[in-house]
């Protein structure tokens, strides 16, 4: 399959996703619980990623963090295959830290994509 295809069927399944769950989002958040760490200025710090889409990550951390801060994030999606990009904290509320990405290569767009894929596709798998 080439990779514009990919792109495609993961746009038609999240757009399904949203439509099941009734998700106003322009995309639809896979649920996953995946450990990542964040960078502010000098120090790595860890994170837990509550959900994800192919634009941003809800994410829960110990440390305080304000609108508008933009963060080096890491995310081992894979044994060996990691996710390096840069985001920006775009909400704080009691159900996490909304974020969105501003920065990452093609490399990380397609382990993002093939990630966001393979969780939908379990996800659809399990409910039937």
């Amino acid at each position: 399959m080439t990779r514009e295809w990919i792109a495609i069927m993961l746009r038609v399944f999240i757009n399904y996703g949203a439509m099941r769950t009734r998700e106003l989002r322009a995309e639809a958040r896979i649920s996953v619980r995946q450990r990542g760490t964040l960078k502010a200025e000098i120090d790595w710090f860890p994170c837990l990623i509550h959900d994800m889409s192919g634009s941003g990550f809800l994410i829960m951390c110990t440390r305080e963090l304000t609108v508008g801060q933009v963060l080096d994030f890491r995310c081992e999606l894979y044994p060996g295959r990691r996710l390096e990009c840069r985001i920006e904290v775009r909400h704080i509320g009691d159900a996490g830290i909304g974020t969105k990405i501003v920065e990452i290569d093609q490399r990380g767009i397609d382990l993002c994509q093939l990630f966001l894929q393979e969780q939908f596709s379990d996800k659809l798998n399990r409910s039937g």
